[in-house]
């Protein structure tokens, strides 16, 4: 290493592997480093940095694994076991794998609920090693793998809309829908010592499918009904959630995640660092009659994208920011504000395999732009 850090080389050697490109990682520095040692024992990470990316490619070897790591099979398991435990590491029947550190990790790690002096050290260090901006790197391509759900009530009107808009039709499609027991971002603010300004860490992801039912088998959430998904949904957008989702149909197994603009690590990148070119355009856009506001300054309040501005007790509008939640709609009492469609919409992907083919030419443009720049 052509650096000294606080760690044991092994430690150093696995946070070399999470700062590749390939898991979005952050560059190699101390921060990534420290947060490598909080997760990982100098053994652990001896084993660990011999793993697949995402997702084992065939059933692994562990005499081959342990081999590598010098450390005999029976070590090498009880090793491989305690991390999927804690959710270091992904196990599959295939063997065990690294996820990037977010998404995949943090999710994984926190979507629990489990309250922990380790967790809470995790979180805060997490949560300053995203601050930094790193992901910058990878937002110079739109790849459009995330959408927006905008509230249903801003839209029925439409004569343009479609039923992928709607958050109903994922509840009247799927059998399963789950709750999360928390929502990971929020749960991380307040382990960071803050509480989120629209919600609770118990408002956790909404889920759906087949999805819905891994989570429920690895009890990180609640199965509802159907009426209770209504419900709780129009919860949700009365407290001025944002409602994001993988960028496929409704009939997909799926996941929302209901965030907000103090938590939301997603919306985070959006404000601070360029995400929105990771964001597919919306089926429609905001739009503001300046003749009928009378600069009351609800809509930015309301807004997680700082697209209303107000200043000097006067209402301003930047489009660009603007991603068709609805929320700033639902809010004005002088009707100036409509939702219009967006010229730019293309339909979600069919399912994830539709979904990754179409990503796949820009996601890895920017991975390469990302490797020459980083």
């Amino acid at each position: 290493m052509d650096k000294n850090f606080d760690a044991a080389p092994p430690q150093v050697a696995l946070a070399k592997v999470f700062s590749s490109v390939t898991l979005l990682g952050p560059p190699m520095g101390d921060q990534l480093v420290q947060l490598i040692r909080h997760l990982f024992s100098p053994e652990e990470a001896e084993i660990a940095r011999h793993l697949p990316y995402y997702y084992p490619r065939s059933q692994q070897s562990l005499k081959k694994l342990a081999a590598k790591a010098g450390q005999t099979p029976e070590e090498a398991l009880l090793l491989l076991e305690a991390m999927s435990k804690r959710r270091t590491i992904f196990k599959t029947r295939k063997g065990y794998a690294l996820l990037p550190l977010i998404p995949g990790m943090f999710e994984r790690m926190l979507i629990s609920g489990v309250d922990s002096e380790w967790h809470k050290e995790y979180a805060r260090m997490l949560n300053e090693l995203y601050a930094t901006g790193y992901v910058r790197k990878y937002n110079n391509r739109r790849v459009p793998g995330v959408r927006n759900l905008p509230v249903q009530k801003a839209v029925e009107g439409k004569t343009k809309i479609i039923d992928a808009d709607l958050v109903s039709e994922m509840i009247d499609f799927h059998k399963e829908l789950l709750v999360a027991n928390v929502c990971q971002c929020r749960q991380s603010t307040r382990f960071s010592g803050k509480e989120c300004k629209r919600s609770k860490p118990e408002d956790g992801c909404l889920v759906f499918g087949s999805f819905a039912t891994m989570v429920a088998a690895n009890k990180d959430g609640r199965l509802v009904s159907k009426e209770e998904m209504r419900d709780i949904t129009q919860e949700r957008w009365e407290k001025k959630l944002v409602f994001f989702t993988a960028n496929v149909s409704p009939q997909s197994p799926n996941a929302i995640c209901t965030c907000c603009d103090c938590c939301c690590h997603y919306l985070e990148s959006v404000n601070k660092f360029g995400g929105i070119a990771n964001f597919a355009h919306s089926h429609f856009l905001a739009q503001v009659e300046e003749s009928l506001c009378n600069d009351c300054g609800k809509c930015a309040k309301a807004c997680n994208t700082y697209a209303h501005i107000f200043k000097d007790k006067k209402h301003s509008f930047a489009s660009e920011k603007c991603i068709g939640c609805g929320v700033c709609v639902t809010v004005c009492k002088q009707d100036a504000l409509k939702l219009v469609e967006n010229p730019a919409f293309r339909p979600p992907s069919k399912g994830f395999v539709q979904l990754a083919i179409k990503l796949l030419p820009g996601t890895v443009i920017a991975g390469m732009k990302a490797r020459l720049t980083g």
